[in-house]
């Protein structure tokens, strides 16, 4: 039986526990989807906020604006010279975030930095409320990367204190 074929859901990643091959699969193809088809990718015109990071290990580095109206999060988009962790992460995070309050797209970004860094793990219903972002949990293995995720958040929690 191939592992798609399998009726048995794969279990999430929790840190400590030796990855679900299913599961890391899974998260790789959603990673890989918001890298060869990143969403929200480009320049905003008349963006309120804007404000470019660079990660001085790597070298990536991203663009990222956000259109703020009456305190939601209406627009925003990313330009990233950069890996495809730091891309997908982008892609994944404004397609999270837009149509939020700035205060919710805040908790979302906390959420996505206590999710690679699980010192307190998510509870199961803040873990589902990441949708794609969920995929970033396989980071946790990976030191390096976290810093990539770490470039995204840093970027949009920026953009949006700047507007």
């Amino acid at each position: 039986m191939s592992p798609s074929a399998d009726p048995t859901p794969p279990v999430p990643l929790k840190a400590g526990t030796p990855p679900d091959p299913r599961v890391a699969s899974l998260y790789q193809e959603i990673i890989l989807s918001h890298y060869r088809t990143p969403r929200h990718k480009g320049v905003l015109s008349g963006a309120a906020a804007g404000v470019e990071h660079q990660n001085p290990l790597c070298g990536d580095t991203i663009s990222m604006q956000v259109q703020v109206d009456d305190g939601r999060i209406t627009d925003a988009a990313f330009v990233a010279r950069a890996c495809s962790i730091t891309q997908a992460t982008a892609s994944m995070l404004l397609s999270r975030v837009i149509g939020l309050s700035v205060a919710e797209a805040t908790q979302v970004v906390a959420q996505v930095e206590r999710l690679i860094e699980p010192v307190t793990p998510l509870s199961e219903p803040d873990a589902a409320s990441l949708g794609d972002l969920r995929a970033l949990a396989s980071v946790v293995r990976f030191p390096a990367r976290k810093a990539c995720v770490r470039l995204v958040t840093g970027a949009i929690s920026d953009a949006i204190a700047f507007r």
